[in-house]
């Protein structure tokens, strides 16, 4: 019965994914005929240490699978950063104790990142730069002469506006094969404070957007309350669309 139940209230909550015809339905197609490898699985294995208050250190390792969007043509791919270092998630915040509030230190270490490949070859992978401001982690083949990876076109970017048609390319899961997704949906609402992010009524985390011409408009990433907020410690973080402009100009920092 419980299963049932959270079955259903998932599916109440789950996003409108909008089913798309004419020139867009024909511009998802081509976009993601083009880029279905330019949207790939990382794995990592990462060490997370937690100290809550004056309790002792508690350490153990996890290994993680997020999707990433290569973004150059060296093999620079992007991902959500909170997708791979879950104690920057974890860090800062307070939970209530049987004594009252407790403030929660957590520190992580990325042990091993590999990128796996459409026809599963695992490729030895590196972090070049970390943005915990824009949720950001770029990371890059260790040898890159020795893949070829396809990125999608950055450079031919748009701006973002409300009710815009948008597509997504995606991936699914380990259980259906990480088979390549395309999805259409609209820009619901676009965020003014504290910077510009844009919000689309289906899962983007990420995956790059395009417009519907075709025109990378950025790519999905999570937006979290502040640090010590306590009114939101247990709240989901919100799914945003970083702009094109803002990934750019973290992305030359991945040296």
């Amino acid at each position: 019965m419980k299963s049932t139940l959270l079955a259903s209230a998932f599916l109440l909550a789950a996003p409108l994914v909008l089913a798309a015809d004419g020139a867009l339905k024909a511009q998802a197609i081509a976009l993601g005929s083009a880029h279905k490898d330019s949207v790939l699985f990382l794995s990592a294995v990462v060490e997370i240490e937690i100290t809550a208050g004056e309790n002792p250190v508690k350490k153990e390792e996890r290994k993680v699978e997020l999707l990433g969007t290569v973004i150059g043509a060296d093999g620079l791919i992007v991902a959500p950063l909170s997708t791979m270092d879950i104690a920057s998630t974890i860090d800062g915040r307070t939970v209530n104790g049987p004594q009252g509030p407790i403030k929660l230190v957590a520190k992580g270490t990325t042990k091993e990142v590999k990128i796996l490949l459409a026809d599963g070859t695992e490729v030895p992978a590196k972090v070049a730069f970390k943005d915990p401001d824009l949720d950001l982690a770029f990371i890059r083949p260790e040898k890159p002469d020795s893949v070829k990876l396809t990125p999608v076109k950055t450079a031919d970017a748009a701006a973002m506006a409300l009710l815009d048609d948008v597509i997504i390319l995606g991936r699914l899961g380990k259980d259906l094969n990480r088979e390549p997704v395309v999805m259409t949906n609209e820009i619901i609402s676009i965020v003014s404070k504290p910077r510009v992010f844009a919000k689309i009524g289906a899962p983007a985390l990420g995956m790059p957007v395009f417009n519907k011409e075709g025109k990378f408009l950025g790519i999905g990433i999570n937006r979290f309350s502040a640090k010590g907020d306590s009114e939101s410690q247990g709240a989901m973080p919100s799914n945003v669309i970083l702009p094109a402009a803002d990934l750019l100009e973290s992305a030359a920092q991945a040296k």
